[in-house]
């Protein structure tokens, strides 16, 4: 077939669109996509920030040394009440004093050491598993570009052949124009039959206006989606592939698709949360050692400065005995929580199974369509190009022409648009079952 011949380079000459300059592939986009996509960027910055709250959680295992400083200069010194009798007063009264000197300063360091505390063996578990969804998250943030950018890609695939098929279709009417000109000089055509090939000629135009603007719009979005500035020219090989997409499997395995994974992690990191509240009913104990140095000092003649330091270790022990039943409510939320994620995980197995099953359908069935619809446009151009060789000798009317051409048109439209349901439905099978990108 003339205009179905894909490993040709029958490409259109667009603004700053050339045979050289359309190198990069599909795989070659979705690599660049997955490196420079803003989102994925975006998930890559979520991970480190989850590596960075489980060192958080590990200091939390670690010694604390805290160091404090404080300094007071009482214009008063604060007194207390003593027996009267401790200074050889009468009993039953009661004096005044006020001990110590004007100027205090003192400096204190505690380190403590946690030695039991389940809560912190839990949060660095859960730590640990929020990293792995940290990268589910990214893998499935991939996974969605990669979608994104395959389905553009077919889309400014089918935009091109379009763009073939209606330059072809524009050369086709100038000739018959220029035969009908010839035959109207010579009486035997009609000058309202060249005008009606000017209006298709017209129509042709427009429709390659409005699908060049596409195709700029396609462009422009690939360029957002693998990250290339709009200033930038993206450089795409858009050449259609001359077979279809090889059949899809019946079965198919389901058990790596990131849905799942991501709600198996949250079932873990609820399980974790039903323990560490269960672990508020039990006490912990921590070691903990103090140095400390105050100074009194007092100024004058006679001023002085003295050091009393100080030094002393001990363990503490904290154990809430009842919290009014906040623990129980929040372990009964857990438990709700677990049982919403047990559905969830339902739905999503069988969204997955109806979705595989959907493409998988959609595929055979437009594969079908695709033959036929490549015989179809096979047989309307053999009837358009019969019907100009009979317009040339006077066997038909310009009205059979026209409708030739449109059903050409319609033809080409209808294949283009099944090859593009059914590369979608190759790709809806592709993301059902978690097969979009490598190693998911």
């Amino acid at each position: 077939m003339r205009q179905l011949r894909w490993q040709t380079s029958l490409l259109l000459l667009l603004t700053g669109w050339t045979a050289r300059a359309q190198d990069l592939t599909l795989d070659q986009l979705v690599d660049r996509a997955l490196k420079n996509n803003l989102s994925v960027q975006t998930a890559r910055l979520d991970e480190a920030g989850t590596e960075a709250r489980i060192r958080e959680v590990k200091a939390g295992a670690l010694p604390q040394v805290n160091l404090s400083g404080d300094y007071r200069r009482y214009a008063k010194i604060p007194g207390q009440v003593v027996p009267a009798s401790i200074f050889g007063g009468p009993e039953g009264s009661y004096q005044t004093l006020a001990f110590g000197l004007p100027y205090n300063l003192s400096t204190t360091i505690q380190a403590s050491q946690v030695l039991y505390n389940p809560s912190v063996g839990l949060g660095l578990k859960a730590a640990r598993i929020g990293q792995d969804a940290a990268s589910l998250q990214t893998l499935k943030t991939k996974e969605d570009v990669a979608y994104n950018v395959t389905a553009t890609y077919y889309n400014l695939q089918a935009t091109v052949q379009q763009m073939t098929f209606l330059r072809s279709n524009l050369e086709s009417v100038d000739r018959l124009i220029r035969i009908t000109e010839l035959l109207r000089q010579n009486q035997l055509a009609q000058g309202i039959d060249v005008n009606r090939l000017q209006i298709s000629r017209t129509t042709s135009a427009t429709q390659i206006e409005s699908v060049q603007a596409n195709y700029n719009q396609l462009l422009n979005l690939l360029k957002y989606l693998t990250g290339t500035p709009q200033s930038d020219s993206l450089r795409v090989q858009v050449t259609l592939p001359e077979s279809a997409p090889a059949p899809l499997h019946s079965q198919a395995e389901t058990a790596g698709r990131t849905d799942l994974l991501l709600l198996d992690r949250q079932k873990l990191l609820n399980e974790i949360g039903q323990r560490n509240v269960r672990a508020g009913f039990i006490p912990t104990v921590a070691a903990y050692g103090v140095a400390n140095s105050t100074f009194f000092g007092i100024g004058g003649e006679n001023g002085i400065l003295k050091n009393v330091p100080g030094y002393w270790f001990g363990l503490q022990l904290n154990w809430n005995l009842f919290d009014g039943l906040a623990r129980k409510s929040r372990l009964q939320q857990q438990r709700i929580e677990n049982g919403k994620i047990t559905l969830q995980q339902q739905q999503v197995r069988e969204s997955m199974a109806m979705e595989i099953t959907n493409a998988r359908n959609r595929f055979l069935v437009e594969q079908q369509n695709l033959a036929a619809g490549r015989d179809q446009v096979t047989l309307a151009e053999k009837v358009y190009g019969r019907a100009q060789l009979q317009f040339k000798e006077g066997m038909v009317s310009l009205t059979e022409i026209i409708q030739a051409e449109n059903s050409l048109r319609e033809a080409q439209n209808n294949y283009l648009n099944t090859l593009i349901r059914l590369r979608t439905a190759e790709l809806d099978w592709k993301k059902a079952t978690g097969t979009l990108v490598a190693n998911s």
